[in-house]
């Protein structure tokens, strides 16, 4: 079904300058949604005799409205309240949960109370079809653009605000758990300098040795800690360009290191088919994918058959991407801890801690997010959503 679009830039009687300085202008683009012909070509008129640059399409229909807030580029929407199909109020609400363009109601006789609620639903402004005219649409379309605009620029205000307020508070955690961690090899090394001092004064040369080697183990640590550290600090910083790479070669390229470590520990690597384009840093998602792995194979020590399954699923359009194992699993209250910097369920267990922390802001970077499926002792899987492109069959399909 078609749209019909039309475009015109200056009215009648207009002088030559001023034409060339106004097609300059970026267009806009007006969506009028109502099924009455003869009120879409009254707004049509209406438009082609101002002194502005539109482009105006018309739907009315619920398939042409639908189809053209699909394909978007669209600055400013007017919906009648009584469309067939589906409502205006339905539209209004659609369109505001999508933030697609701001939306001015058009109302019949003895409707005032229905514009009101879409004032409350999210509609810039309302104008009664029977008192309509020219100075009024254009007014209505002035003062709507302009609104919008605030709008837009408030809300990207407070987004910007949220997110500096989120950062500060994830700085402070950072430098008290930096802070933190880092004083624990010190005071290793601390006392066993203490203890070294003794063992030399009273010339007991046999405790020497384990002096030494308690003080390289806390500075060893303390390397790792600094250097995890400095690599978490850099992601979002030092990033390639993303590019558009299959799933499957990112997963390909993470078990080749991890081969020997996977090999040793007798695990099974189960990995999906098919998997979705996905547009990434692809040397950063490797790096998630090593550590999601070691990680798991970390997990399964005692476990007799260990199995790890990579893959992915589509929830709701989203697309989620999974590595799970059949290990020790974690505890609920323990889902969102575990990414925290230098956290560590088992305190005795092998690395830093930071591993997890990495793969979030790594993923976050990419503007998805990660979380763990899991309860104890019965396996875990860590969940991540990217920027994907599916086959329509996969798509169709839901792989899991």
């Amino acid at each position: 079904m078609k749209i019909e679009e039309e475009r015109w830039e200056m009215g009648d009687g207009q002088g030559g300058m001023k034409m060339e300085e106004e097609t300059k202008k970026t267009p806009v683009k007006i969506l009028v949604c109502d099924d009455d012909p003869a009120f879409r070509k009254l707004v049509r008129t209406y438009l082609r005799s101002a002194d502005t640059d539109f482009v105006l399409k018309e739907a009315g229909q619920k398939e042409e409205i639908q189809d053209a807030l699909d394909k978007g580029e669209i600055d400013l929407v007017l919906m009648d309240i009584l469309m067939p199909d589906k409502s205006g109020i339905e539209w209004l609400e659609e369109i505001v949960e999508k933030k697609i363009a701001p939306v001015v109601m058009l109302t019949g006789f003895g409707s005032e109370e229905i514009a009101v609620q879409s004032i409350h639903e999210g509609a810039i402004d309302y104008i009664p079809k029977d008192h309509l005219t020219k100075d009024r649409l254009l007014s209505t379309l002035k003062i709507t653009l302009e609104t919008w605009k605030r709008k837009l620029a408030e809300d990207e205000k407070r987004r910007l605000s949220g997110e500096l307020e989120a950062k500060n508070a994830e700085l402070e955690r950072f430098v008290y758990t930096v802070s933190h961690d880092l004083r624990s090899p010190l005071v290793t090394i601390q006392g066993f300098i203490g203890i070294l001092r003794k063992d030399l004064k009273n010339n007991e040369k046999e405790k020497l040795e384990a002096d030494f080697n308690q003080i390289e183990k806390a500075a060893v640590k303390m390397d790792r800690l600094l250097s995890d550290t400095l690599k978490l600090s850099r992601i979002g910083r030092i990033v390639n360009p993303p590019e558009d790479v299959p799933f499957g070669e990112i997963v390909q390229e993470a078990l080749e290191p991890t081969a020997v470590k996977i090999k040793s520990g007798g695990v099974v690597v189960s990995v999906a088919e098919n998997f979705p384009v996905v547009h990434v840093d692809r040397m950063k998602i490797v790096e998630v994918l090593i550590n999601l792995i070691e990680n798991s194979v970390n997990n399964m020590v005692e476990q007799l058959h260990p199995k790890i399954d990579i893959g992915y699923r589509l929830d709701n359009g989203e697309s989620v991407f999974f590595v799970h194992d059949n290990g020790i699993g974690i505890e609920p209250s323990q889902h969102e801890k575990v990414f925290e910097l230098f956290y560590k369920e088992d305190k005795k267990s092998k690395g830093t801690g930071v591993g997890l922390a990495i793969v979030k802001r790594i993923i976050e970077v990419h503007g998805g997010r990660v979380w763990i499926e899991s309860e104890k002792e019965k396996g875990c899987t860590v969940c991540f959503t990217l920027p994907a492109k599916w086959k329509k069959e996969d798509k169709d399909n839901n792989h899991e």
